[in-house]
């Protein structure tokens, strides 16, 4: 009775050991397409006119690092409501882009990290 038992045990932990295993594998094709989507409507929605990420746009306010700072939510804020962030930023506030859109840019920047 206890071999069965260690049997099925076994079986049961493998098979959801498989199972985990597919899932993470899914996430991570979805998470890179919402990253590559993120760089794209970093580039659309013209962001490195104020912005730039390796040297590339504008120097003032590089966002190198960006991913190691702060957190999703973070960035969220200071795409949407800069002022929350800090009341004396003067930043032009960027509600307008689909919730799909804006995941995907802070999906994006998030992986920004030092090098």
């Amino acid at each position: 009775m206890r071999a069965r038992l260690a049997k099925w045990l076994a079986f049961g932990t493998g098979l959801l050991l498989l199972l985990l295993s597919i899932v993470f594998a899914a996430r991570g094709e979805d998470s890179a397409a919402e990253i590559e989507r993120g760089k794209k409507v970093y580039t659309a929605a013209k962001c490195q006119a104020c912005h730039s990420i390796a040297g590339v746009g504008s120097k003032r306010y590089p966002l190198d690092g960006v991913g190691a700072k702060l957190a999703p939510d973070d960035i969220r804020k200071w795409i949407v409501t800069p002022r929350e962030m800090d009341p004396k930023v003067v930043k032009p506030r960027f509600d307008q882009f689909p919730a799909d859109d804006l995941t995907a840019l802070i999906a994006y920047l998030s992986t920004l990290r030092p090098q």
